[in-house]
């Protein structure tokens, strides 16, 4: 049995990350191909997915944490057809003896309570994965997101270290850790935050169409055998990129049937809310999705307009514009993902504290793609320049950020501007743009002579380098992510926090190598603050640090004047401790636990549960881990 548990919202992970080994084979995982995975959250449901070796149903349990009711669901196993090898990975990689095809498995729970917790088994064969996941609130309470894009998985990423321009010489350089390892310990900080969900801005693997790329992908995101990642615990939600749309260098590459062959890949492993588009070829290229306080919005802009017109994203793919073309949307006005835009963006200004929009090609860039539409000097055949033009329609609605990656360069845009309020009223705005393609592939520099007067923070010029004795001990441009954090701050207003994190890798002078890492922030970290906008607040409360050894903060937050109550329990349902048994007015709160009883004896070490109630019906429970 592979075993993981979540711990408390916003703590650590109760396991170690265990490194996991690439291969250039996929290698037999027992029953399953692909280990279950989160799929497509709500407050009240969830998708798990897995793939199995043999056409066999599994059986799924669950239940939700701290009662004792289970309920099993059998699976129906479906052919992944879309999923088998090419013949040219088969003869060149496999000898004629390539994988056969996989099972899907897709259950969606249903009927289950917002913002709670539930454990989950899934028995494949004679194996079983358990695991658990948390459904997202039914209003506003604290969340945290993580965005990152560009990982483009493939097994030949194994000490392949990518290039490294030197911001001070301009001389090349090798990364000085390769591309599966920098991957792999973004990941690792990833999960020690915890986060509610996860986005992907595109590029998840090198070519959409090789099997193998996908291989990778999973094998680092939900494990291998004797090892889990973290796809089974949250939900990863996934953004098409140009190399979605890429079958491979040996294959039909961008022309057609080949690149939908890709598509079919992607769409095979992800599930999003729908659309409802009534163009059935759309559903899950592009979707939205509430959650809590903050409105998701997920587009498809990997091509636009007539082929190598000054509105297209990419020269080499032909769309649902162009005859001959696949179903890649246009985003132009008039195009049917524009009108569904305009829907979302109405639908979150009035509904939601916080809109994001995540795609893949940044529209502000001073990296390679950050040029005007071109096949000459100065131009660009895979630009995200055609993508401004949505800038208007994002400032009419308050947009609070747009995250993409592609240029492989963090940097961070900002663009002023009116939103117009629901009342029609206008009110000064500010969009944040980001280009976090720095998961786990390419660490790129600026473009010489490219101007984005937009920037405000570039980390290759923004962030010297430290060397002491030949080792890199502070700044540079490394692999990372955006972390978000939605809290409240007082009384009705909310904060988004955006932290851009990078993962530093620690040099060890015994082996001579950079075989550690440690998660630091860059300093550009943003504030974005919101009046609650609509009334009721859902109760939350979060504990840091989780584990713990000498003390423990829990923090909550009051929808208005009431009694309080906060309690430990063991898992037994004692009462050990009482931290709060009174009165407070509305607002942000928190109590602290030294892990001892009400007899100021240390208990032992172990996982404990905290208990709040309220007067005015709020009621919490969380996992606290004491370790001594």
């Amino acid at each position: 049995m592979y075993k993981s548990s979540r711990c408390s919202t916003w703590g650590f992970f109760c396991i170690v990350f265990l490194t996991i080994i690439s291969s250039n084979t996929l290698s037999a995982q027992d029953s399953f191909r692909v280990f279950p995975y989160l799929q497509n959250p709500g407050s009240d449901a969830m998708t798990i997915l897995w793939f199995s070796e043999e056409n066999s149903p599994g059986q799924l349990t669950y239940q939700r944490e701290g009662t004792a009711a289970k309920t099993t669901i059998t699976s129906s196993p479906v052919s992944a057809e879309d999923l088998a090898y090419s013949d040219w990975e088969n003869s060149t990689f496999f000898g004629g003896n390539a994988p056969s095809v996989p099972f899907r498995h897709r259950i969606r729970i249903g009927n289950l309570e917002p913002g709670s917790e539930y454990e989950y088994t899934v028995t494949q064969g004679t194996d079983s994965f358990s695991s658990s996941f948390r459904t997202a609130p039914a209003g506003n309470a604290p969340i945290r997101f993580i965005v990152y894009g560009d990982p483009e998985t493939e097994p030949e990423s194994d000490n392949n270290l990518t290039n490294w321009v030197d911001p001070v010489s301009g001389n090349s350089r090798h990364y000085l850790i390769d591309q599966t390892t920098g991957y792999r310990n973004n990941l690792e900080v990833i999960r020690s935050r915890q986060p509610d969900l996860i986005f992907i801005a595109g590029d998840l693997v090198e070519s959409g169409g090789e099997q193998r790329d996908w291989d990778e992908f999973w094998l680092h995101n939900a494990g291998r055998s004797g090892q889990q990642g973290i796809a089974g615990e949250v939900p990863i939600m996934a953004v098409l990129g140009n190399h979605e749309y890429f079958e491979g260098p040996y294959l039909d590459q961008y022309t057609q049937p080949g690149s939908e062959r890709a598509i079919k890949r992607f769409l095979t492993y992800f599930e999003s809310p729908v659309n409802n588009s009534p163009v059935e070829e759309h559903e899950g290229r592009y979707y939205s999705l509430k959650y809590g306080p903050v409105f998701f919005i997920i587009l498809d802009v990997c091509n636009n307009g007539i082929n190598k017109s000054d509105d297209d994203t990419n020269f080499y793919l032909l769309g649902e514009d162009d005859p001959g073309g696949g179903n890649a949307p246009g985003f132009n006005t008039g195009s049917q993902q524009h009108e569904w835009l305009e829907e979302q963006l109405v639908k979150s200004q009035v509904e939601s504290l916080f809109t994001f929009v995540i795609f893949h090609h940044a529209p502000y860039s001073s990296g390679p793609h950050g040029y005007l539409p071109g096949e000459v000097e100065n131009t660009d055949n895979q630009t995200g320049a055609p993508v401004r033009q949505l800038t208007p329609l994002f400032m009419k609605y308050g947009v609070d950020a747009v995250i993409s990656g592609h240029d492989e360069i963090w940097e961070r845009s900002e663009i002023e501007g009116m939103e117009t309020k629901p009342d029609k009223t206008e009110e000064i705005h500010t969009i944040q743009f980001y280009d976090v393609g720095t998961g786990g592939d390419g660490l790129r520099e600026p473009e010489e002579g490219l101007d984005n007067p937009h920037q405000k923070f570039v980390v290759h010029s923004d962030v010297p380098e430290v060397w002491e004795n030949n080792v890199l001990r502070g700044g540079g441009k490394h692999y990372g992510h955006l972390e978000v954090d939605i809290i409240p701050d007082a009384l009705s207003i909310w904060k988004a926090v955006l932290k851009p994190v990078y993962v530093f890798p620690v040099f060890d002078p015994g082996s001579s190598t950079y075989s550690d890492y440690e998660r630091r922030l860059y300093d550009d970290e943003i504030i974005l603050s919101h009046l609650i906008k609509v009334p009721g607040t859902s109760s939350f409360s979060r504990s840091y640090p989780n584990p713990f050894n000498t003390e423990t903060t829990i923090e909550y937050f009051l929808e208005g004047a009431c009694k309080v109550s906060i309690k430990i329990i063991d898992l037994q349902g004692r009462i050990l401790r009482i931290l709060e048994n009174g009165s407070r007015d509305k607002g942000l709160f928190s109590a602290s636990w030294d892990g001892k009883d009400e007899n100021e004896n240390t208990v032992a070490s172990g996982v404990y549960l905290f208990r709040i109630e309220t007067s005015l019906g709020q009621t919490e429970t969380g996992r606290l881990i004491f370790m001594k």
